[in-house]
């Protein structure tokens, strides 16, 4: 009711007006064709990259490959105000400028969107690759196979799904990001997202929004089919647990070992470092003082609350997210691993999996705008309440949530829980003392994703986080939007502590995650 409602109430909106006429332009047809063709682009360069970081930092060992992992999760957990922040700085080197983004917003919102999204394909095809039978890659290697051949033959066949399942999400991502596109493209680069964002607030032009709506609706529906398909099933999109000892890197993985470093070195650690270098730079030196600026409001008082405020709010509303977000994830995905009774309930599980999963591909901004007028009054008063922002917040992370457990659910041993029922333990029980133990690990994963996720959203946060109920991000924008050092220095201070904190918790989660095991 919390998603498809204020979706519905947009979308009817608009259609009772003249919305075929608003959107069947050719203006609008570039824009949604730039919005399909950048998010595939961006996905295709996320994997290509990806497959051999999965190789690299899951399927051999190393000294340091934990940090690793956590580090390159980072950009995914930030705000994307701060990634765009982050590459803002980066096109400011000239050097780089000159080899990236040469003239147009484009290339270097294609960068961005690697830059974020790379972890998740490393993640998800990683986490599948520890689960794969390592006899098959040795009886190859004894047939005379090379590397690159087991790999093309062997492997990847057996990584079809994880693969699937990665491009879709990363696709709809990168199709949906609002910040990255608002801040790098400016009024030259526009997507169906930022398209939506101006015709809702700057020309209240409802019927062109939901025009709109209705062609992302569609885009995010044929993204989870196609990838149903070509993995011939449910999509996994966090699963896999190390069946044995994995081999340590060697010589012949130099190539793979080259393109990953070379990546993280390159596209991950230089715009976060750039961020972090600007933080401490005042004027023609280095000091504290845009972090000590933190505690003010701004040059010429731009912001209404302090940075301090702002990130007290986030906190607060992190927490109910993440409450929200694993309670009801949790629900969702114990329901989905159920097996099915007959040939009717496959199908219909596959249909779940796609409605549960819509509210990643769907417009944030038509999210808060749907809160608005759907809940500023009646039974349900939301708007007044500093509530509807986590709440909001947490129909973003839920599909994640899901992802993460639905895997772990569904790989439990049949045979234990059969056990279990012929011993008359009832499900909660089943649940409790032997489901939960097994999947706990996850749950604490699944946690700290979803906090970081609600630290970091920005696209609700922006049309529902109003007056002192701002967060962190809806401040940065603030303060990145305006001209001047102290304004610029404090964004770069304020990103730069979030960087760190995104650092910390996803080196403590992955204490918890179940692939670390040798």
């Amino acid at each position: 009711m919390l998603f498809y409602w204020p979706l519905g109430k947009i979308l009817g909106m608009g259609f009772n007006g003249n919305w075929l006429q608003a959107v069947f332009t050719d203006r609008i047809a570039s824009l949604v064709w730039f919005t399909i063709w950048q998010a595939a682009l961006s996905a295709i360069l996320a994997l290509l990259f990806g497959i051999p970081g999965a190789y690299v930092l899951y399927h051999r060992t190393f000294r340091g490959q934990k940090f690793l992992r956590a580090f390159i999760t980072v950009p995914f957990m930030l705000p994307t105000i701060v990634v765009a922040i982050g590459f803002t700085a980066f096109r400011h080197l000239s050097f780089v400028s000159s080899l990236v983004t040469g003239h147009s917003g484009i290339p270097i919102i294609i960068c961005a969107n690697v830059f974020m999204n790379y972890s998740l394909a490393v993640r998800i095809i990683g986490g599948v690759w520890t689960s794969l039978d390592a006899g098959l890659e040795d009886a190859a290697a004894l047939d005379g196979a090379g590397r690159l051949r087991t790999l093309v033959s062997v492997t990847l066949p057996q990584l079809g799904n994880s693969i699937a399942s990665a491009a879709a999400l990363i696709f709809l991502y990168c199709a949906a990001n609002f910040g990255l596109v608002l801040v790098l493209g400016g009024a030259s680069v526009k997507t169906i997202e930022t398209e939506i964002y101006v015709a809702s607030t700057q020309y209240l032009d409802l019927p062109k929004a939901a025009g709109l709506v209705f062609f992302q609706t569609l885009i995010t529906i044929a993204a989870f089919v196609v990838a149903q398909r070509l993995s011939k099933g449910r999509m996994n999109f966090f699963s896999g647990t190390s069946l044995e000892r994995r081999n340590p890197i060697d010589k012949r993985d130099l190539p793979a070992s080259i393109i990953t470093t070379g990546f993280i070195g390159v596209i991950i650690a230089l715009p976060l470092v750039t961020v972090l270098w600007r933080a401490f730079r005042v004027g023609n030196s280095f000091g504290f003082l845009n972090f000590t600026n933190l505690t003010g409001f701004g040059a010429r008082d731009v912001l209404s609350i302090s940075v301090r405020h702002a990130a007290m709010n986030t906190v607060r509303n992190a927490i109910v997210t993440t409450f929200l977000s694993i309670v009801i994830g949790i629900l969702i995905a114990y329901l989905l691993s159920r097996p099915s009774v007959n040939a009717h309930d496959g199908p219909f599980q596959r249909v779940m999996d796609i409605v549960f999963q819509m509210p990643v591909g769907i417009s944030s901004v038509v999210l808060g705008l749907g809160y608005l007028v759907c809940f500023g009054g009646g039974l349900f008063p939301l708007r007044s309440s500093w509530l509807v922002t986590p709440i909001a917040q947490s129909l973003l992370s839920i599909p994640l949530v899901i992802r993460m457990l639905h895997p772990a659910l569904t790989n439990i041993d049949d045979e234990l829980l059969e056990m279990a029922a012929t011993e008359s333990a009832s499900p909660y029980q089943i649940w409790w003392l032997i489901e939960l133990p097994i999947v706990r690990n996850v749950i604490l994963m699944a946690t700290g994703y979803a906090a970081v996720i609600a630290i970091g959203e920005f696209g609700a946060a922006n049309f529902l986080a109003y007056g002192d109920q701002g967060t962190l991000p809806t401040v940065l924008y603030q303060l990145i939007s305006r001209p001047g050092a102290q304004n610029y220095g404090m964004a770069m201070a304020a990103s730069s502590l979030l960087i760190g904190t995104a650092l910390l918790i996803m080196y403590a989660v992955s204490a918890f995650d179940r692939t670390e095991r040798k």
